[in-house]
């Protein structure tokens, strides 16, 4: 029993530790002697350059502060209403006594130029000669004269280089108070850099600085002397930023430049080096012997730690790395001390359980992220997760980027009229055609409500329009959508605009890419319209006649839904003739303005039918010749009727001649062939079939295929031989 405590106290690491870190206590001294003569002493010297250059640094933004305080007095005399109209008057005895008179004794300046824009000189001081216009040649003030710099507020100021001396210079063009122009001229004020006025910055700041310029320089009184013994050293080392002067002297340097951005020379800072060399000179003399014993030591108790702690934890780390390569969990176990045996089975027990934890939260931040980031109906992405994924593909460095913005034309009147279970019924598979209509990783979100977005990654513009134009011949085509919306057509409108091109911004984008689509809208619906600057103008300009076309549109659908109404046997007549009508007219690729035409007359076309007594239209025989004849009217009737409230002469004719035949035996005007409008002969063609295929008073419905051979063997005849079989092949496919 007393041998196996002994034991264990033995194998206790901390008695093992306490032990040797007796011997141990003396190595931090050694490293750090050892630090601080390899280390430190490597790296002094970048200190003491980076000290260097932080006070050159400041010594820049000392004369770059006092160049615009010069700015600053220039402008508080340019830009101002009566310094404006005396330089207009040429009133020179004023700007002598108001200016070179006493500004120079008041505010130490040596250097005046006021001058209006034809460079006549209103005012000078310190100038070479009298009326010396070296200055005008700089290309700032030259600027300055020209207008350049009217109606802004921050003016040109820092060195300059005049008469083989360099000024610090303030300039401001002549202005207004409220700083109006035009400019009538210039204002320049200049301090000599002298070496009275480095000795009063060396008081004020403590710094020694000096200038170089050409084979000339100028510091204070101080170091004029050392800087004209190493002039020619410091000289040959401009492209340095800081220059060793033997060993006791630093100088820190960076190039200065003019008010015209050209280079004039050096600005620099002469610096003691006596801390750094005596704090190198102490590490090297104390640190030889004391690395010798250190390196000594620390040799003979790194092996025997090793045995101690190392070995075990290397131990415990390999058992680690072999669950990690493994992907499974193990029992950790390990020799050594009581304490890392101890160590070993607990931290076994802690991963296991972590591991666990680990994947159950996975598990469940992948779900509520995907929950988060869905919309609940569509089962796309929603709104928010838009601008997440926008920011990410910025952030990758993508590009180009498109957006989609796609708007169901008319969504409100679907819901208005079948409900918002219907109306959910569309969104969900309007988002299904979307979907597959896109291919590849591109991504697909319900922006809110009607509204879709779709991101497109590294497609060219002419790429995305296609797949835009994709998406929405898919919907046209769709026969579930028509399903679900009795046959009342259901299109989309889909604006594009794309990063870097339009926006680089993801909500500025959108709005783009919304404005695009609302102009696609205002242009007749069902259609894709690319974002372009002036697409602002012309929605600004055309609201007002929009308005008055969405009004059209209701009120033609409200006519057509009321004359379907009277006639019960063919239904949504007026409706399906509109759907058929542009089926066609979308094969034929009319223009959007034949389109919106086509809508209108079609909804219309039956509208003088209003007129016909009930008795005529739901009679269950053939009709007698008068009273064909008064059925017949319904067209001069519809004529009347929408020249009312359409002033489109297109579209009413589109109502007047849709019973006009290819032969000219129709009605009411006897035109023939392609004298009749176009809009009319394919309104003809829809009409004729849907009423074949209709349930009339006086006979049953024709099949498709009968209704297509009549259509046939009509052509040419009573309708358009080249529509009539292209209406055939686009009703079929429709069918499909």
């Amino acid at each position: 029993m007393y041998k196996k405590n002994i034991k264990g106290i033995l194998n206790n690491l901390g008695f093992k530790v306490g032990t040797y870190m007796l011997l141990v206590a003396i190595v931090p001294l050694m490293i750090y002697l050892i630090l601080n003569n390899i280390v430190i002493s490597k790296y002094f010297l970048e200190i003491e350059q980076t000290s260097i250059m932080s006070k050159t640094q400041k010594a820049n933004k000392i004369f770059q502060s006092e160049a615009l305080d010069l700015e600053e007095l220039a402008k508080d005399s340019g830009v101002w209403d009566v310094f404006y109209e005396k330089i207009e008057e040429k009133d020179i005895e004023w700007f002598k006594g108001d200016y070179s008179g006493w500004l120079p004794h008041v505010f130490n300046i040596d250097l005046i130029l006021i001058a209006n824009k034809n460079r006549e000189i209103m005012d000078q001081y310190g100038l070479k000669y009298r009326n010396d216009s070296q200055l005008f040649a700089d290309n700032t003030i030259s600027s300055i004269l020209k207008g350049d710099y009217d109606e802004k507020k921050n003016y040109p100021h820092g060195i300059k280089r005049y008469n083989g001396n360099l000024y610090i210079i303030g300039t401001s063009p002549v202005l207004l108070s409220d700083y109006g122009g035009p400019s009538r001229g210039v204002v320049v004020f200049g301090k000599k850099i002298t070496p009275k006025f480095l000795q009063d910055i060396k008081d004020k700041f403590g710094y020694h600085i000096f200038f170089s310029y050409g084979n000339e320089f100028v510091s204070n009184t101080e170091i004029s002397k050392y800087i004209e013994e190493h002039f020619h050293t410091i000289s040959k080392s401009n492209n340095k930023k800081t220059i060793e002067l033997g060993k006791s002297k630093i100088v820190g340097s960076i190039p200065i430049k003019d008010i015209s951005d050209e280079k004039v020379g050096h600005l620099y800072i002469l610096e003691s080096r006596d801390i750094f060399l005596s704090t190198l000179s102490l590490i090297r003399k104390n640190a030889l012997w004391i690395f010798i014993l250190s390196c000594s030591l620390s040799l003979f108790l790194g092996i025997k730690l090793k045995n101690i702690i190392v070995n075990p934890m290397k131990d415990l780390e390999n058992q680690i790395n072999k669950m990690t390569e493994k992907g499974s969990l193990i029992d950790v176990k390990t020799k050594g001390t009581n304490e890392f045996i101890n160590l070993s089975i607990n931290l076994g027990k802690t991963l296991n359980q972590m591991a666990d934890s680990i994947y159950r939260h996975k598990k469940e931040n992948k779900n509520l992220r995907m929950i988060s980031n869905t919309d609940g109906l569509t089962s796309l992405y929603n709104h928010r997760y838009f601008y997440e994924c926008f920011n990410k593909k910025i952030t990758e460095g993508r590009r180009p980027i498109t957006v989609l913005f796609c708007d169901i034309d008319k969504f409100k009147l679907i819901n208005d009229i079948h409900g918002h279970i219907i109306g959910d019924m569309i969104l969900k598979e309007v988002g299904n055609i979307i979907n597959k209509s896109v291919q590849g990783n591109d991504l697909i979100f319900r922006y809110g409500g009607e509204e879709f977005a779709v991101l497109l990654d590294n497609y060219t513009s002419e790429e995305s329009f296609g797949i835009a134009e994709e998406i929405r011949i898919n919907i046209v085509r769709s026969r579930i959508l028509q399903k679900y919306s009795g046959d009342l057509p259901v299109t989309i409108s889909i604006g594009l605009a794309s990063y870097p091109t339009d926006s680089l911004d993801a909500k500025d984008l959108i709005e783009k890419a919304d404005k695009a689509l609302y102009f696609a809208k205002q242009n007749g619906r069902n259609q894709c319209c690319i974002y372009k600057e002036e697409i602002n103008e012309v929605l600004l300009e055309n609201s007002a006649e929009f308005a008055k076309q969405e009004i059209l549109i209701d009120s033609a659908l409200a006519i057509g839904a009321a004359i379907d109404a009277k006639d019960v046997y063919t239904g949504k007549h007026s409706e399906l003739v509109t759907k058929y009508s542009l089926l066609l007219a979308e094969k034929l690729q009319l223009s959007v303005q034949d389109k919106y035409v086509i809508r209108i007359g079609a909804l219309l076309h039956d509208c003088g039918k209003i007129g016909i007594p009930d008795d005529i239209i739901h009679k269950p025989n053939r009709l007698t010749e008068e009273e064909f004849n008064i059925i017949k009217n319904h067209t001069i009737l519809g004529n009347n009727i929408a020249k009312h409230f359409v002033k489109n002469p297109a579209i009413i004719a589109c109502v007047r001649n849709h019973h006009e035949r290819w032969d000219g035996k129709g009605y009411p005007d006897g035109l023939s062939g392609e004298s009749i409008p176009i809009h009319a002969r394919i309104v003809c063609i829809a009409d004729a079939y849907h009423a074949m295929v209709s349930n009339r008073p006086y006979r049953k419905s024709l099949s498709k295929d009968v209704a297509f051979e009549e259509l046939r063997n009509n052509k040419g005849t009573q309708f358009d031989p080249e529509l009539v079989d292209i209406f055939i092949k686009t009703v079929q496919e429709d069918l499909l």
